[in-house]
């Protein structure tokens, strides 16, 4: 019995002894692989110049890639409190407008600076549009993405060397600026407009919104857009008489208006057009209109430069025209005009003419004096730093 557990406490000894063995086995490799992973090989002078040769030509490359980005992207054209246009802002905004401009004779050495006016306020426009919450609808969003799913589109912007994503982006950003315009409009009280009316039209400003109807007979040719000849025009004439017979004879006018109006901006409304006692409509359709009691039409044709006229007075509204969406464009437009000229902008002439001609390839030939030009010096006759909104003489065409 003696000998069995001293064979048994021997066992467990020798049994110890050798784990014992195992973990100083263990402790020595893991010191080892320590040691191991601490030594580093010494690098060679050779490799160490080649190390500093390419971290040198790096660090060259990216300045210079800086540089040219920075000239050709990002160098300021427009400088205003709180911004600037960029070079590849402005770039979008001439290759789009440019030739428009040009189409409709402004002076080429104008456009640049018009543009860049342009490009500089629109962009305040945003930031202000941001501050107030305006952002891009679904609705529009969804009208510029079906654009730009046309892939000819697509092609033309590329062939004229505009960058797709860049012009879908400024598209969203018109749809920005008309919400925030339509915000300016809506916010404008009663007051605020017929004080414009009076101090633009004088105290005795006329009021009265007239709501008519009409039916056009166009007398301009659609192919030149200039007007028909004599013997085109009285074909038309025989037209509108025979039209103006049916309305005499008590056909409804709206039925009329949408079956034979040449007037696209009314015809599906059934020929509904407000108006108002001023120069946006044409003088012989004021005068006509003038003569008309609600409810009644005219008994011969009325001639403006647009064609042959039939209208018809539906309604006329006291102190209407405070709701006039043209009026309060024009003064919303002035709002933002204001916003301009507080914000200090000046553009750069020097960038925007090197600019023009890396766009154009073409060596300007004006000689630029100063080096900066406030943004509200007049580039045209009005010097406006965006478009003033304007409006068609009736009818809208």
């Amino acid at each position: 019995m003696e000998e069995q557990e001293k064979a048994v406490e021997k066992t467990a000894v020798e049994k110890v002894a050798v784990e014992k063995v195992v973990v100083e086995k263990k402790d020595k490799s893991l010191k080892e692989v320590k040691v191991t992973k601490k030594f580093k090989l010494p690098v060679s002078n050779d490799k160490k110049v080649i190390i500093a040769i390419v971290t040198a030509v790096l660090v060259i490359a990216f300045v210079i890639f800086g540089w040219f980005y920075y000239n050709n992207n990002l160098k300021p054209v427009v400088t205003f409190d709180g911004g600037n246009l960029t070079t590849s802002e402005f770039t979008i905004y001439y290759k789009t407008f440019a030739p428009m401009l040009e189409y409709y004779g402004y002076a080429a050495d104008a456009i640049p600076t018009q543009i860049a006016n342009k490009a500089a306020i629109d962009k305040i426009i945003l930031l202000k549009a941001k501050e107030a919450g305006v952002k891009l609808s679904d609705a529009d969003k969804a009208k510029v993405d079906e654009i730009f799913k046309d892939q000819a589109q697509i092609k033309k912007f590329t062939d004229d060397g505009i960058d797709p994503i860049k012009m879908k982006q400024l598209y969203y950003n018109d749809y920005i600026i008309t919400a925030y315009i339509n915000k300016l409009k809506g916010e404008l009280t009663n007051e605020e407009v017929t004080a414009y009316l009076k101090t633009t039209y004088g105290e005795a400003v006329d009021m009265t919104e007239f709501v008519t109807r009409h039916i056009l007979f166009s007398t301009i040719d659609s192919t030149t857009g200039s007007a028909m000849t004599a013997e085109k025009k009285a074909e038309v004439k025989v037209k509108a008489e025979a039209a103006l017979a049916r309305v005499l004879a008590n056909e409804d006018f709206a039925t009329l208006a949408k079956e034979l109006s040449e007037d696209p901006g009314t015809k599906e409304l059934g020929g509904v057009y407000k108006m108002y006692l001023d120069e946006n409509t044409a003088t012989e359709y004021r005068d006509a209109v003038k003569n008309l009691s609600v409810g009644s039409t005219t008994t011969a044709l009325v001639e403006t430069s647009y064609g042959y006229h039939i209208i018809k007075l539906d309604s006329k509204v006291e102190n209407g025209r405070v709701n006039s969406d043209s009026d309060r464009e024009v003064i919303a437009s002035s709002k933002i005009d204001e916003i301009g000229k507080t914000k200090n902008m000046k553009v750069n002439d020097v960038i925007l003419k090197k600019l023009v001609e890396t766009i154009t390839g073409k060596k300007a030939t004006d000689k630029t004096a100063d080096t900066t030009t406030p943004a509200t010096t007049p580039a045209t006759t009005d010097g406006t730093t965006t478009t003033p909104a304007t409006t068609d003489t009736v009818p809208v065409q």
